[in-house]
C-alpha cells in the first residue's frame, strides 16, 4: 500500500522556530515531525510514501533527510514537487502516477496533511473506508470551537458525511476534518489538471455526491498553526508514550527530580537539584545547570539554561542559552538567542541570533 504526505510549504506558521528549520523537520519530542507521520504509516503496513511539496524554497539538507529517514525506517519514500501551486487536491492530482503506478494500481491509499498531529488510527480509518465502499473516508474529531476550522455535518446513522459549514455562526456540529484520509483511485478523475484544486472544492463535491465517509477520532488531534498548539501537542504526545512507551520517558534520579512525563535526549545533562516536568522535553546537547525548573516547556538542540532559572509553558530554539536567575515564561526563542542574566520574559517571540538585555514584561515580539 502507498500513502500520501502532503507538505502545503515549508516554513509553516511556527515561527521563530522555523526560520532555522522546515516544519517537517522541526524537532517534537526529540524527534522530527515528519518521523512521526512517517512512523505511523508504516505501523499502518504502508511500503512507500509519497511526499508532495513545492519546489520553492526546499531546504538544502531536504534531500539528505528524507534518504536519512527512508533507511531508518525502511520506507520507500518518493518525493512529488508541484512547479506551480496546485493546491491540496491539485498536488494529489500531481503525483496521481506515483500513487497509482501510472494507473495499474487500483488500491486505496492515505493521505496525511504535514501540519497535523494525532494518534493516527490508520489500520482502523482503512477498515472502515473498505466496509463501505465509498471514494474517501474521512477523519473527523470533535472540537470545542469548531468555528474556527469549519464543521462536517454527518449522517450519524451511517457515518456518511453531508455537507460541510465553513465557519457556522450558530451550531451545526462539532465534528470538524483532521486532514486525514483514505482514497480509492477513483477520486483522481474528479480533481482538473493542470488547475489549482483545494481540499474544499474536492470534498464537498463527493459529500454532494454520496461518496464521502467518516470515522471519529477517539485519541488527541492537533494543527500546528501555532507554537501554542505545538506545546499542547508535546503534552499529549508524552501522556500516550506514558502508555505505549514508557521507556522513552525520564525518570528521577539522585541529582533531580522529574515530575510527570518528561524526555530527556541521552546526550542532553542535568544538573544537581533541578526539577523538570511535567510535560517537558529536553532535546539533544542540552545543557541544563544546577537548581533550575523546568515545567510545560520544550529545549531544542544545544539549549543551555544556567543555575537556578525557571523555565516555564515556552520553547528554546536550537542553540539558545538562558543566564542565571531568569523567569521564562510563555515566551519562544529562536535560534542562537542569548539571555542575560536575572531578566523576566513573559511573552516573548524572539527571532534567530538576538541578544536580551532587558526584561519584557508583556508579550512583544523581539525582531
Amino acid at each position: 500500500m502507498k500513502a500520501v504526505l502532503l507538505i502545503g510549504n515549508f516554513s509553516g506558521s511556527l515561527r521563530p522556530l522555523t526560520l532555522s528549520q522546515p516544519l517537517p523537520l522541526l524537532r517534537f519530542c526529540n524527534r522530527s515531525l515528519i518521523f512521526h507521520q512517517l512512523q505511523a504509516l508504516k505501523d499502518a503496513g504502508i511500503s512507500q510514501v509519497v511526499i508532495c511539496h513545492p519546489n520553492k524554497e526546499v531546504p538544502a539538507d531536504w534531500t539528505a533527510a528524507i534518504e536519512q529517514l527512508s533507511g531508518e525506517l525502511g520506507l520507500k519514500l518518493v518525493c512529488s514537487q508541484e512547479t506551480e501551486p496546485a493546491g491540496t487536491a491539485g498536488a494529489l492530482k500531481h503525483a496521481e502516477a506515483l500513487v497509482t503506478d501510472d494507473g495499474t494500481n487500483d488500491a486505496p491509499f492515505i493521505v496525511v496533511n504535514a501540519d497535523v498531529l494525532c494518534s493516527y488510527p490508520l489500520r482502523d480509518l482503512l477498515l472502515a473506508h473498505l466496509k463501505r465502499g465509498r471514494e474517501g473516508t474521512l477523519l473527523t474529531t470533535r472540537s470545542e470551537e469548531p468555528s474556527e476550522y469549519g464543521v462536517v455535518v454527518v449522517d450519524e446513522r451511517t457515518g456518511g458525511i453531508t455537507h460541510f459549514v465553513d465557519r457556522p455562526e450558530t451550531f451545526v456540529s462539532d465534528r470538524i476534518n483532521c486532514g486525514v484520509y483514505v482514497f480509492s483511485p477513483a477520486i483522481f478523475e474528479r480533481i482538473r489538471a493542470s488547475s489549482r484544486v483545494s481540499m474544499n472544492e474536492l470534498l464537498p463535491a463527493m459529500a454532494k455526491a454520496e461518496q464521502l465517509n467518516s470515522m471519529l477520532l477517539s485519541g488527541y488531534w492537533v494543527k500546528l498553526t501555532s507554537t501554542r498548539s505545538y506545546m499542547g501537542a508535546v503534552a499529549s504526545h508524552l501522556e500516550i508514550a506514558r502508555y505505549l512507551a514508557p521507556a522513552s520517558l525520564a525518570e528521577s534520579t539522585a541529582d533531580f527530580t522529574v515530575t510527570g512525563n518528561v524526555m530527556v535526549h541521552p546526550s542532553a545533562t542535568i544538573g544537581k537539584g533541578c526539577v523538570v516536568g511535567p510535560a517537558v522535553v529536553i532535546g539533544p546537547n542540552c545543557r541544563v545547570a544546577e537548581g533550575v525548573r523546568l515545567e510545560s516547556c520544550t529545549l531544542l538542540e544545544g539549549a543551555a539554561v544556567a543555575s537556578h532559572a525557571i523555565i516555564r509553558e515556552s520553547v528554546l530554539g536550537l542553540g539558545s542559552s538562558i543566564g542565571r536567575w531568569c523567569f521564562v515564561n510563555g515566551s519562544v526563542l529562536g535560534e542562537a538567542v542569548e539571555v542575560c542574566e536575572a531578566l523576566l520574559l513573559n511573552g516573548a517571540t524572539v527571532l534567530p541570533q538576538k541578544q536580551l538585555e532587558r526584561n519584557i514584561r508583556s508579550p512583544e515580539i523581539v525582531i
